[in-house]
């Protein structure tokens, strides 16, 4: 039997400099004064994050344009610098790490699901995020919030039995989500 290990979740303690000294083969984020450095993603992670960037590059309207496994220099009085799986921009960055605020911010679920789903959301509505996507491959559900008068509003979530959607991203228009093209690239009748 396979057997779990839990990830050290303590971080490395290094200054904001420092963590921008970081070899760019070294996958890690910053906050609060620390470096949280965490394994390549796995295949059939990073398989899903192209097929959404593909769905979502397809439809996109205007100068909006798909970051994939970028950093996002989180603005606030806390340095941070997070990676989300996908982010949509409202144009192309500046930069080699992300400073505008993301019109959209996408997670895959892996093994670290409660930071993607509480920690990171919260994190993510402070910041201004306009939507906050949750792709969810164990579960085959895709969850889709907006920023609201107090919080994520729910707008939609596809499964199995309810596999399409369109969701509007503002700035860049209506966008169809399919369940099955996001996961297993298949392409339907949306």
């Amino acid at each position: 039997m396979a057997q779990t290990v839990a990830p050290d979740v303590i971080g490395i303690p290094m200054s904001f400099d420092d963590f921008f000294r970081l070899p760019d083969d070294v996958r890690a984020e910053y906050t609060d004064g620390r470096a949280f450095v965490s394994p390549p993603p796995t295949y059939a992670h990073q398989k899903i994050c192209m097929l959404l960037r593909d769905v979502l590059t397809s439809q996109l309207r205007g100068t909006a344009t798909v970051a994939v496994g970028v950093g996002w220099l989180i603005p606030g009085n806390i340095r941070r610098v997070r990676i989300p799986d996908l982010m949509v921009l409202d144009a192309e960055p500046g930069d080699d790490v992300v400073t505008t605020v993301p019109l959209v911010v996408v997670e895959v679920l892996s093994t670290n699901r409660s930071s993607d789903i509480v920690l990171k959301s919260n994190e993510y509505l402070a910041a201004g995020a306009g939507q906050y996507w949750i792709v969810d491959p164990r579960d085959r559900a895709v969850d889709v919030f907006a920023r609201g008068a107090s919080g994520w509003d729910h707008l939609a979530r596809l499964t199995e039995a309810d596999p399409d959607t369109v969701v509007s991203i503002p700035g860049s228009g209506p966008v169809a989500l399919s369940l099955f093209a996001i996961l297993d690239g298949r392409v339907t009748g949306l």
